[in-house]
């Protein structure tokens, strides 16, 4: 061991990753008084929420892009930790949330005000745009509930499911979780354009349109999207990251990269400090927080309960996952629509005409198989929102498709011999609602398949970007397994767990902050205290 190199016992606590969970743990934590380090094993902080330059003066956001549950975290909405007053985070929010282009030029839009988005709904059914304002209304209602359900420890399932069933509203909501999105918004609407419009906003939370135990999800997002709108970061996605590197430095916290903790050191049952490849060693004083995805505890914890790592190894990932190219483009998209007013919506779903059409698609997915042609993609051109994003005149556009990672059940690595070709296949297939995203007017470009995400995060295991699989029976108290709900592992002491692989999963909701309020608790620390 003489080639170890200890380092002073200078911290209270060490988070392992830079990702925003574990970054927001640990601001909170500094905020509190404690001495915080946090260590990254790539050259950049931010994991999945991240801008980089694709080209000169080009930004990206090469994961997370658009902010839409973590705006309803108390974190942003009360401000906790001043990331907005003090420390620069800037949020743009479009009048227009989200709008579905379908590929014979019809647009349905979504916006911030309920009647705009039922006048728009009009134009395809008029008892739809009734039955939205009614659908509406319980959205909003829910939507305090649901808000405050999702930013703290989350509720054991029995108590949540016995709470819920002691009343005709809860068992409505009951029922909700444990059916499809389908399911949900084919009871409320007709008009298959609609439905799709709705559906396809929740497939981007990886659940396919008929996967049961989702259901819920279809009155939240809708919900969310009249109470907060979907928020774009000024300067993009990895402004929040910045903010908070910023309030972890102004609270007396460090941040090192190129760290690659490979191991944690223990004291009989209690993590006592952290061990990187290179042999250097750091010791945590109250604790150590670590994004480890439940597929690699056995890793780290070998020894513990065989039944823990076992359950935590079965843990279900997402039916499919995504592929993604960006664009640096000498002037911005247009799209193919026949009333002009797609690109002033933050995201644009392109769909099909024929909600069949996109049923098969999911079809595709979960027996492995890429459809030819992709028949559908989530498309952003941010510059149009938030100039800063590229040069005057030019844009940046992304687009998003969804595709198995074990495809024609060849292995994740099978797409690295795609790698040349399915950006192509991408490209080709856009055309059919864009007019002019043609070879002369890129200038540069960049894909991630998804074994390229799997390789960009360890929480993105076979590419699920969000950790594991929104389904019922990994949610809330078992996600993303009862034994490692409380974001502590059985058998180990003063170790905790951060990522979008807990409760409320979902990829960019500032989960961290729930993992620092059990860590607070367990200090004997009151976190009303530490947010005052």
């Amino acid at each position: 061991m003489s080639n170890v190199r200890t380092a002073p016992r200078d911290y209270d606590v060490i988070a392992v990753g830079s990702g925003h969970h574990g970054l927001i743990a640990a601001a909170y934590l500094a905020k509190a008084g404690k001495r915080v380090l946090v260590l990254e094993r790539h050259d950049y902080i931010g994991g999945g929420c991240v801008t980089k330059e694709l080209a000169p003066g080009f930004l990206f956001d090469e994961h997370s892009t658009v902010h839409q549950v973590i705006l309803s975290n108390p974190l942003l909405k009360a401000d906790e930790l001043g990331l907005k007053a003090r420390f620069g985070l800037e949020y743009i929010y479009p009048d227009a949330p989200f709008a579905s282009l379908f590929d014979d030029g019809s647009l349905l839009v979504s916006y911030r005000s309920v009647q705009a988005t039922a006048q728009s709904i009009a134009q395809f059914s008029r008892q739809d745009a009734d039955a939205y304002l009614r659908f509406c209304r319980m959205a909003l209602q829910v939507h305090p509930l649901l808000e405050g359900a999702l930013f703290s420890p989350a509720v054991p399932l029995g108590p949540m499911i016995s709470m819920l069933s002691q009343s005709v509203e809860g068992n409505e909501l009951l029922l909700m979780s444990l059916k499809s999105g389908l399911d949900i918004i084919s009871e409320w609407f007709e008009h298959e354009k609609v439905r799709m419009h709705f559906v396809k906003l929740m497939t981007e939370n990886l659940q396919t349109p008929e996967e049961k135990g989702t259901g819920l999800g279809a009155l939240a997002m809708v919900g969310a999207v009249h109470a907060t709108g979907l928020g774009l970061p000024k300067g993009g996605s990895g402004q929040l990251t910045e903010a908070l590197a910023r309030c972890i430095a102004h609270y007396g916290g460090k941040i090192l990269t190129a760290r690659n903790v490979t191991r944690l050191l223990r004291t009989g049952r209690r993590v006592t400090g952290v061990e990187t490849a290179e042999g250097a060693r750091y010791m945590a004083q109250d604790a150590v927080i670590g994004a480890i995805h439940p597929h690699h505890l056995r890793r780290y914890f070998p020894d513990i309960d065989e039944g823990v790592l076992r359950r935590a190894e079965r843990v279900q990932t997402a039916t499919y996952s995504s592929l993604a190219t960006h664009y640096a483009l000498r002037e911005p998209v247009r799209f193919r629509d026949s009333t002009g007013k797609a690109g002033g919506a933050l995201l644009v779903e392109l769909l099909p005409s024929r909600l069949e059409s996109l049923q098969r698609a999911f079809d595709e997915y979960r027996y492995d198989r890429l459809p030819d042609p992709l028949p559908h993609f989530g498309v952003t051109q941010h510059s149009s929102h938030d100039p800063s994003r590229a040069p005057a005149g030019n844009a940046v556009f992304a687009a998003l498709t969804f595709a198995p990672y074990n495809i024609d059940k060849r292995g994740g690595a099978h797409w690295d011999s795609l790698q040349e070709t399915w950006p192509g296949w991408m490209l080709r297939d856009l055309q059919k609602w864009l007019t002019n995203l043609e070879p002369g007017n890129i200038i540069a470009s960049r894909s991630y398949s998804p074994l390229d995400l799997e390789r960009s995060s360890s929480s993105f295991v076979r590419g699920d970007i969000h950790g594991a699989a929104p389904f019922f029976h990994q949610m809330n108290g078992h996600r993303p397994t009862p034994d490692l709900a409380h974001y502590t592992v059985p058998g180990v002491e003063r170790f905790y767990l951060v990522g979008p692989f807990m409760h409320p999963g979902a990829g960019l909701t500032g989960a961290g902050r729930a993992t620092a309020m059990r860590i607070l608790q367990d200090l004997e620390i009151d976190f009303g205290k530490v947010i005052a």
